[in-house]
């Protein structure tokens, strides 16, 4: 008889252990929502309003695969213009949740200018070297806030250099405002080149782009950015990768044959710049 009672009591306890007797159902899932609104004052920057109801974790997705954030609320940064789908995963109690939107970014993000004294104002000739490169030297100063370059009589040569460190396969954009005229038998040439450059030696590296009387420009007044005025050189667009990353070094050089001028006023190049696309 006590094993028939043992054996009762220990299927009334089994049964009071089952999961049909636990409240086991879940919440209701997250009311997921959020607003997403472009910045005024920043059109590649999109800010992110959680209005979610009903969660303790989030996590924001900018169109990958890859979370980007985790934060209640948050600003996302876009670098290249177009759509893309912004999305937010809510875990709460009952599971979770997801809604997703539209935000188009009107434009690319401005890059970054990595060339320092571009600007050519006083102070900007603490950041260039200027270059002998045999022979007469071409009178090269920053006056005015511009970087002027003149000839001597019977022909001379001569540039300013900068050190840069650039990145793989990267785009660089070069552009700068040119003014002279009068020219002849003249040549003035932004290049760029890996091999640093030694007084008394000239330079040859990757001609960006240049005035040369010879192609037939400079010889009138010209004023403009060097890619509309520049008639000679293997990136006149001013787009430029390289291969490798590393330092490089950007190099403006101006001469003249013998009984060459650079004209009246001489040659100046103002508002220098090397910007490096954002990735």
């Amino acid at each position: 008889m006590k094993s028939f009672a043992y054996i009762v009591a220990a299927a009334l306890m089994f049964a009071a252990c089952t999961p049909d007797s636990e409240d086991l159902t879940l919440g209701a899932k997250p009311g997921t929502s959020f607003t997403a609104t472009v910045l005024a004052s920043n059109p590649n920057k999109v800010a992110l309003k959680n209005t979610t109801t009903g969660a303790f974790s989030y996590t924001w997705y900018n169109g990958g695969a890859t979370p980007v954030s985790w934060k209640h609320t948050d600003t996302l940064t876009f670098s290249k213009k177009g759509e893309y789908t912004v999305s937010l995963v809510a875990y709460g109690a009952g599971g979770s949740s997801s809604a997703s939107q539209k935000v188009t970014i009107a434009q690319d993000m401005p890059g970054v200018d990595i060339l320092k004294g571009g600007n050519m104002e006083a102070g900007s000739e603490a950041h260039w070297t200027i270059l002998n490169t045999g022979g007469p030297q071409t009178s090269i100063t920053f006056t005015g806030g511009k970087l002027k370059f003149v000839n001597q009589p019977g022909g001379s040569n001569g540039g300013i250099y900068q050190e840069l460190t650039v990145k793989k396969d990267v785009e660089y954009t070069l552009s700068g405002v040119l003014k002279g005229g009068g020219a002849n038998e003249t040549w003035f040439e932004v290049i760029v080149g890996t091999t640093a450059p030694t007084q008394g030696s000239d330079y040859s590296g990757t001609k960006m782009n240049s005035i040369n009387t010879w192609s037939g420009c400079g010889i009138a007044n010209f004023e403009g950015e060097l890619a509309a005025v520049g008639c000679d050189g293997l990136h006149k667009d001013g787009k430029i990768t390289f291969a490798t990353a590393g330092k490089i070094y950007l190099l403006i050089k101006g001469g003249c044959g013998g009984a060459g001028t650079f004209g009246p006023n001489g040659i100046t190049i103002d508002d220098v710049k090397f910007v490096e696309a954002i990735q």
